[in-house]
């Protein structure tokens, strides 16, 4: 796959990658500023007594992701000036929370502490569900090689940006 593909391909489904990002800088800024976090899962339990999500997911993280996924989808729609991105935007910011949320999920009933890896579905599962919800809905056609060189990428790209934001501070931890 030549470098332009790898471009094109990360252009498209750069929505999903700031959704994803974006609820760890939320945190550190909530955080910081001393305000206080509301559970996506309200604190509430699954049947196995165990929290369905945990405290690392917020209503804050949630909304933040995706207020600022569907704004990149609406800058590229600005520099493409093609409808698609804004829909785009739209479903691949919400596939990539809610794969975050599933992979959360996931964790819990493993007895996977929030916070703590779990190595592959932390790196990719969110990126795999927003791609899956765009493509159901038309918004997205990719091949099965390029779904895959996406999947490689993110793997690699999740891995490096989660280092980095531990270095800045941003995470207590590299994963």
């Amino acid at each position: 796959m030549d470098f332009n593909t790898i471009l094109r391909l990360l252009w498209l489904i750069l929505p999903a990658y700031v959704a994803n990002g974006t609820p760890v800088i939320a945190a550190k800024i909530i955080t910081v500023l001393n305000l206080k976090r509301h559970p996506i899962d309200f604190n509430k339990h699954f049947f196995d007594r165990k929290r369905i999500f945990g405290d690392n997911k917020s209503w804050e993280g949630f909304l933040t992701g995706l207020v600022l996924g569907i704004i990149t989808g609406f800058i590229q729609y600005y520099i493409i000036e093609d409808d698609i991105y804004i829909y785009r935007g739209i479903v691949l910011s919400f596939g990539a929370l809610i794969g975050d949320l599933i992979g959360a999920f996931i964790k819990r009933r493993l007895g996977i502490k929030p916070g703590k890896p779990l190595p592959v579905l932390d790196q990719i599962l969110f990126i795999v569900i927003a791609i899956t919800f765009t493509q159901a809905l038309n918004y997205l056609i990719i091949s099965l090689i390029e779904f895959i060189y996406v999947i490689i990428i993110t793997f690699i790209l999740h891995i490096t940006t989660n280092f980095i934001a531990y270095l800045l501070k941003l995470k207590d931890v590299p994963w």
